[in-house]
This record gives C-alpha cells, sequence and structure tokens, in this order.
C-alpha cells in the first residue's frame, strides 16, 4: 500500500513538471495593424509660395491641444481647470468642447467638476466666486464650458446658445 501510494505521488510529481515545463520561447501577442483614414488635403499657391492644410475626413473627432493647470482633490470627484492651446484649432464648435470634456474625464479620472478656457487669466480667474470687472470681462471672452456633477456639460459665454448636454448621451 505504501508503495502505491509512492508510485501515485511520484506520477504526480513527473506529470505537474511536465505540465509546467514549456518552451522557452517568449509568450508573444499579435495585434492586427489599423488604417487610418487619410486626410484631405487642399494646395493653394500665391505668387511663389505654397499652403498646405489637412482637413480630417467625416466622422474623425480631434481634441484641441490642452493642459490641465489646476486639479483641487475632491470627494465628491476632482475640479479641474483646463487650458486650450489657441494655436492647436483655427476655430472651435460645441463638439469640439465636449470632445474635450469627454478625453479628460477619460484620461484624468476622477473629474466631479471640469472648466474649459483658453487663456491664462481666465484659467486663474474661472474659480473665484467674486471675479473683478477685468477678471469678469476675461471670463466672457474665454471661458466656454464646465461639467457639473460629473456629467452635466453646460455651455457658457460664446457658446451658451448650445445649451446643456449629458456627457456620453
Amino acid at each position: 500500500m505504501q508503495r502505491t501510494m509512492m508510485v501515485s505521488l511520484l506520477l504526480t510529481v513527473v506529470l505537474a513538471v511536465a505540465a509546467c515545463s514549456g518552451d522557452d520561447e517568449p509568450a508573444t501577442t499579435s495585434v492586427p495593424s489599423t488604417t487610418l483614414p487619410s486626410l484631405q488635403t487642399s494646395s493653394t499657391t500665391t505668387e511663389g509660395s505654397t499652403t498646405t492644410s489637412t482637413t480630417p475626413p467625416a466622422g474623425v473627432f480631434t481634441v484641441p491641444d490642452y493642459s490641465i493647470v489646476e486639479r483641487i482633490d475632491s470627494d465628491d470627484g476632482d475640479i479641474v481647470v483646463v487650458q486650450l492651446d489657441p494655436a492647436s484649432y483655427d476655430s472651435l464648435d460645441s463638439e469640439d468642447l465636449i470632445n474635450v470634456v469627454a478625453d479628460v474625464v477619460d484620461r484624468f479620472p476622477p473629474v466631479g467638476e471640469l472648466h474649459i478656457v483658453d487663456s491664462a487669466a481666465a484659467a486663474e480667474s474661472v474659480l473665484l466666486s467674486n471675479p473683478s470687472a477685468a477678471e469678469a470681462a476675461e471670463l466672457a471672452d474665454h471661458y466656454f464650458v464646465r461639467l457639473e456633477d460629473g456629467a452635466r456639460i453646460v455651455f457658457v459665454n460664446a457658446f451658451a446658445d448650445a445649451g446643456q448636454v449629458i456627457l456620453g448621451s
């Protein structure tokens, strides 16, 4: 009986070693290649100089360059101030701003409140409860949208006509 038990134990150990020892090749993962749609280009020539511009195809979302200039920890999600780089876009619309909000919320959680501006002066003033007349004027020109309660996007100032939308809807 003891011999049978020893043989069983030995077989179990041999099987375990055989199962656990594989070849020494590193594990690899294949990622299928993705082809991005080509950009439409347009060229204009003016007396010896050529200007080429690219526009993303319809349906391709772009996000202007931005930086997070202030972040305040909060139990209900952080309060974040985002400053857009005006050199990274020719014009803005409400969809561009929604894309920025979604990008910040996705990449830098937790975000409960968010403010998007495009000047350093507006970034410094946006969280003030009583801005001065000069600060209020700066905000009127350079403050575009805020996120409330982590989901409600409220357009302000020049974009106020866009109203409110719920993030992700």
